[in-house]
């Protein structure tokens, strides 16, 4: 095969792209990381299961949001250009969340508090719908197609690095300041760091290019048009499938990552050092795995079949190993975590199909739609929804069916893309 290696400004697109996204999904993820303290501050409830789901509700209207806010940004991006609306994103989401930093709590100015951390929450998702769909567009675009995987699997990497920046800073916090001190003014520091890192993404992000598939077809294309209703009326098969397979990377990066430090430390009782070190431990591995999948699919140029895979992995598994990860013994814990970390990896390549899906025209609009319905309608409530089928089956192992219901309706949607494309899709 031949190879195509990626020059000096591609791969400064990629540095820019990738760390400032680590930098702004780092600001979103915090909450969920601080979730149960947050809790205690914001929705005071004598029930501690009542006081996280009102906390994992918050989380979920953060993600219900991103559909509206992939629509906006996507709209711009595919109609004035990608670059500006990296700018104004980063923007729209260190607002608030320094804002959260230096929020009164409910003991001070009671439920305004509550509706105050509703309405930045709101923000964020706003930011962060047009953030994820708009990296994945725009270093896309400035690669070669045979280089798509792995672009792709470094700005997820880079995603990652933010999730394992939050994990680190509540290991440190929670070893330095004692739970009074956390619930006191602890629990503020990552907010307004993030707020800062808002700042350094802005300055980052001014230095990238415009993408040149964009300028070219740019000189084509009729300034009347409106991206939305042409990926509505044109392209609605491949915003169903492209959501289709983006559920079941939504439900697994929410449900196994992001939703199971406070699962393992407060539905199972396991101590919260031991949780830290576990959590932040399965999401470097998963980072390793999902970099060496990617490099890989694009090598075999094989991506329907590797997400197959794993998809049906989660489907028969998951079970198992929730079942691992309530046993007390530590190995147990250890090796469920790493087999969801190895069928994660394989989900990751769902990006690349996504960016196949759709033209240059509608590229960022179709791929906003398809990923935040997906993020908002499934994955930002899958902590909700594993949190209420424990508390009304009182089954700690209930989580697992919500994933593998996500796992079926990715095995669909891929059942009808390649029936479809008939293997003309890049990847099939």
């Amino acid at each position: 095969m031949k190879r195509f290696p990626l020059s000096s400004q591609e791969k400064k697109i990629i540095f820019l792209a990738a760390l400032g996204g680590a930098l702004e999904f780092y600001d979103f993820i915090i909450y969920v990381v601080f979730a149960p303290i947050i809790g205690k501050i914001f929705f005071p409830q004598t029930d501690a299961l009542a006081s996280l789901l009102s906390i994992y509700a918050v989380f979920a209207i953060g993600y219900l949001v991103r559909p509206l806010g992939g629509i906006l940004f996507s709209h711009f991006g595919d109609k004035y250009g990608r670059k500006k609306t990296f700018l104004y994103s980063v923007m729209l989401m260190a607002i608030p969340t320094v804002c959260i930093g230096f929020l009164p709590t409910y003991q001070h100015i009671g439920i305004v508090a509550s509706f105050l951390l509703i309405l930045f929450r709101l923000l964020q998702g706003l930011s962060i719908g047009g953030e994820i769909p708009g990296a994945l567009t725009f270093t896309s675009e400035h690669v070669n197609s045979r280089h798509r995987g792995m672009v792709c699997g470094i700005i997820y990497a880079c995603l990652n690095l933010g999730i394992i920046l939050g994990s680190c800073m509540s290991f440190v916090l929670t070893g330095l300041l004692s739970e009074a001190q956390l619930i006191s003014f602890g629990w503020r520091i990552p907010f307004i760091l993030g707020g800062l890192l808002g700042v350094v993404s802005y300055f980052i992000r001014q230095q990238m290019t415009e993408s040149p598939l964009f300028l070219a077809f740019q000189q084509t294309r009729k300034q009347s048009r409106v991206p939305l209703f042409q990926a509505l009326t044109h392209h609605w098969r491949s915003l169903l499938q492209g959501a289709g397979i983006t559920i079941m990377g939504a439900v697994c990066i929410n449900l196994v990552f992001l939703y199971m430090p406070g699962y393992l430390s407060l539905i199972l009782g396991h101590s919260n050092q031991q949780v830290n070190l576990l959590t932040m431990g399965n999401l470097i591995v998963y980072t390793g795995l999902l970099l060496v999948v990617c490099w890989y699919s694009d090598k075999i140029n094989k991506r329907l079949p590797i997400l197959g895979m794993a998809t049906l992995g989660f489907l028969c598994m998951s079970y198992v190993l929730f079942l691992g990860l309530s046993q007390e013994n530590f190995l147990s814990q250890f090796f469920s975590l790493f087999l969801f970390a190895v069928l994660s990896a394989g989900i990751s390549v769902y990006p690349v199909i996504l960016i196949d899906l759709f033209p240059t025209s509608i590229r960022y609009t179709g791929i906003a739609v398809s990923y935040n319905i997906a993020y908002g309608l499934f994955g930002g409530v899958s902590p909700l929804i594993a949190t209420y089928l424990i508390q009304t089956t009182h089954n700690v192992l209930t989580p697992s069916f919500y994933l593998m219901l996500s796992a079926t309706i990715c095995l669909i949607a891929l059942f009808f893309i390649r029936a479809r494309f008939n293997n003309v899709l890049v990847g099939a």
